[in-house]
């Protein structure tokens, strides 16, 4: 079950670009959109979500660009989605769907409140910074087989 749209994972990615770049010169759109491979102007209007929600600024100029607000560490996985897709609450089951069995869809709709919760939970426990360290966690195993391999 996905429940995250392109929108979201493009989000996602470009702040993970500017995570990445933290504390250089700012990151243009363009080249975001070819190191991601993300439509340029898809990207763009993600990019202006995201300004609008505080997360990003821009800076104009010939070696203008967006920029992270904060510190990847401050800036949260279930933050970004939230501010492109909304609340990321999981659909209750409508009552009465299946021919008067309240208290059963209402037992499931719990569950599916519980399951919600965890999930928003999960998602604003992981930060950039987070997910900046297992990326360079990955790179060094993969280049430790590549060496091996040699």
């Amino acid at each position: 079950m996905r429940f995250v749209s392109a929108k979201g994972e493009y989000a996602v990615m470009a702040i993970l670009a500017l995570s990445l770049h933290s504390g250089k010169a700012p990151l243009q759109v363009k080249s975001i959109a070819q190191k991601k491979s993300i439509p340029l102007r898809f990207l763009e209007q993600v990019m202006s979500l995201l300004k609008k929600k505080g997360l990003v600024e821009s800076v104009r100029g010939p070696h203008g660009g967006y920029r992270l607000t904060r510190r990847p560490d401050q800036i949260f996985f279930g933050e970004v989605l939230q501010a492109v897709e909304g609340p990321l609450d999981l659909e209750e089951l409508p009552l009465n769907r299946n021919g008067g069995e309240k208290i059963e869809t209402a037992v499931v709709n719990e569950v599916w409140a519980e399951i919600g919760q965890a999930l928003n939970t999960h998602l604003n426990s992981i930060t950039f910074e987070d997910l900046c360290n297992r990326k360079r966690e990955k790179e060094e195993k993969e280049k430790e087989i590549l060496m091996f391999h040699i």
